[in-house]
């Protein structure tokens, strides 16, 4: 190897030396428009600013490195079934850095959030920043336990319940209960309805499950939430009931579960999922029976839904972190790679639309918040934000899985190899995310269905247009240009909204598609521009701005030519200005 040879070694290495440290920075710093968000969503809340900061910093420097090591494929969850002497014990055994991880994400508080009507839009901030570790083994446990502290407080009373809520919001993941929800079987999956999972109560009112599930998250979860059929006279979702499963009984005994095998996924693997056997398990009824399903479908999956958003946000917003830097420092051709317009138009598309969709997120999280706190909440306003959940999660997984596959592409070869940044990993489970609580086609579905039954849509649209109404006469001539632009959009969506309803069935199913994806684009951008207008007023700073200037270009709503000088200059200030 001669002199320049290895000068040009050396110096690729201290580039890539200097892009590892990059990006290693605080999580929360290293976005400088998250601060703001902050502020937007919860004004005046410096003790939240300062914790996300420190978890910033805890998560780049310490948390990541152990995620990673976890995720590696000999440390993976181990299913060890009995003792030895042949006691039923299943034990999930899992690697020492598990436990480190659980305590860092359990030990913000969050759960305790969950618990206090209001508090949401501030657990999903933690649990946002927590989501730049990718599923990280703890993310997915942290949705399902969400959703059973969420059922409890919506149930009557019962022995074990104030126990049960104060085991899961314990702030150490060494001595907490984490929750689960089991309820997919092998031969329905989306399709509940076909659930044959049987519930059975004894003449003392006591609940036993028998049955399968086949897909289970967090198998060994402490509390389970599961559906099963009380009533084998009804086949449909009307005859399911939504019980409370407890891993262990009071006697610390084992309850009758079987946990047949462990999955092996494509992603979120160092978080054990399995098919579990339930053989007479000791069950207590949420609620009423025939109250079940939608108990489940109000509280649990749409829950869920919610915190899927900001799990692939949060992993996109950190694969951006990722590529960004090394576009910084990669040479190619005598020069960063940043400098290639292409290289440009990447990142900028997954810097807006980041900040877009978590901006429409967040609004959705302070709709629940608002709602949580309402007595009794409003019909229309309900509806408006079961519109808003399922949105968001279709469009910020679809978008999501797409924004980390092109930041692996920034990286190129290096782009795949798990040794060298976390981006596989942050794929592999944005691609497990894109398709729990609900995929893209059952969401469809279930908007068009709402669509007719409860004209979801014209609702949905209205409340967008009241929020632009919001900001007529603005200041700001551009705003008032661009506001202008979306409400015309608006309107064409509200003659699609009725065409499609007027449209034959098979049609309909395909024209939805085009709608919901029009409409949660603008939905992102209506939001963005709403903090863009704060930003400059607060702020006296444009970057939301510069951002939604670039969404409206990017989707062609500007009346401006396509790779104009102003179209070039734009796709460079997204990814330049902080």
């Amino acid at each position: 190897m001669n002199n320049s040879t290895k000068e040009n070694h050396t110096q690729a290495r201290n580039h890539l030396d200097k892009w590892q440290q990059d990006i290693t920075n605080n999580f929360y710093t290293a976005d400088s428009l998250l601060d703001h968000t902050v502020d937007f969503s919860l004004p005046n809340n410096s003790i939240l600013k300062s914790k996300l900061t420190k978890l910033g910093q805890q998560y780049a420097q310490d948390i990541e490195p152990l995620v990673a090591e976890n995720d590696y494929r000999l440390n993976l969850p181990k299913l060890d079934d009995y003792d030895g002497v042949g006691n039923l014990t299943n034990n999930i055994n899992h690697h020492p850095n598990y436990t480190v991880i659980g305590d860092s994400i359990y030990a913000t508080g969050m759960m305790k959030n969950i618990a206090e009507p209001g508090k949401l839009t501030e657990s999903l901030l933690l649990f946002y920043m927590s989501s730049h570790l990718g599923e990280a083994g703890h993310n997915c446990p942290v949705a399902c336990t969400a959703g059973v502290i969420r059922v409890l407080n919506k149930v009557p009373d019962f022995q074990e319940k104030k126990q049960i809520i104060d085991k899961l919001t314990t702030t150490s993941f060494e001595e907490n209960f984490t929750g689960a929800q089991f309820i997919t079987e092998v031969q329905g999956g989306s399709d509940v309805a076909l659930n044959s999972c049987k519930a059975t109560q004894d003449s003392a009112g006591n609940w036993f499950i028998t049955g399968e599930k086949w897909f289970c998250s967090n198998a060994n979860a402490d509390s389970i939430l599961m559906t099963a059929r009380f009533d084998e006279s009804n086949t449909g979702t009307k005859g399911l009931g939504l019980f409370l499963v407890q891993r262990n009984l009071e006697n610390n005994l084992p309850n009758h579960i079987t946990i047949r095998r462990l999955k092996e996924k494509l992603g979120t693997r160092a978080m054990a999922s399995a098919e579990i056997d339930f053989k007479q398990a000791h069950a207590i009824c949420m609620g009423k029976p025939e109250g079940g399903f939608k108990l489940l479908m109000q509280n649990v999956l749409h829950l869920s839904r919610i915190y899927n958003s900001f799990a692939t946000l949060g992993a996109a917003q950190r694969a951006y972190q990722i590529a960004r830097n090394y576009a910084k420092h990669r040479i190619a051709f005598s020069q960063a790679i940043e400098n290639y317009p292409l290289i440009q138009e990447t990142l900028a598309n997954i810097r807006a639309e980041n900040s877009a969709m978590l901006a429409s997120a967040l609004t959705t999280t302070r709709l629940q918040d608002e709602v949580d706190c309402m007595q009794p909440p409003n019909n229309e306003t309900l509806l408006i934000l079961r519109m808003r959940a399922n949105i968001n999660k279709y469009f910020t997984a679809r978008r999501s899985v797409e924004h980390i596959h092109n930041c692996i592409d920034v990286l190129a070869g290096n782009g795949a190899i798990e040794s060298f940044s976390s981006l596989p990993r942050l794929l592999r489970d944005a691609i497990v995310y894109e398709n729990w609580e609900g995929t893209h086609n059952t969401l469809r579905m279930q908007i068009l269905r709402d669509m007719h039954k409860f004209d979801i849509d014209v609702l949905y649209l209205y409340d967008l247009i009241s929020k632009l109404e919001i900001l007529k006469d603005s200041s700001i001539k551009k705003v008032d240009n661009w506001r202008a632009v979306l409400l015309n959009d608006l309107q064409r969506q509200l003659e699609l909204s009725k065409a499609i309803k007027q449209s034959p069935a098979p049609q309909q199913t395909l024209m939805v598609r085009d709608f919901i994806d029009n409409i949660a684009l603008l939905d992102c951008c209506i939001q963005l521009l709403i903090e863009g207008v704060n930003q400059i007023k607060t702020k006296d700073n444009p970057l939301k701005l510069k951002l939604l200037e670039w969404l409206l270009l990017r989707n062609h709503m500007l009346d401006e030519k396509k790779y104009s000088k102003h179209w070039l200059m734009t796709m460079k200030a997204v990814i330049e200005l902080d």
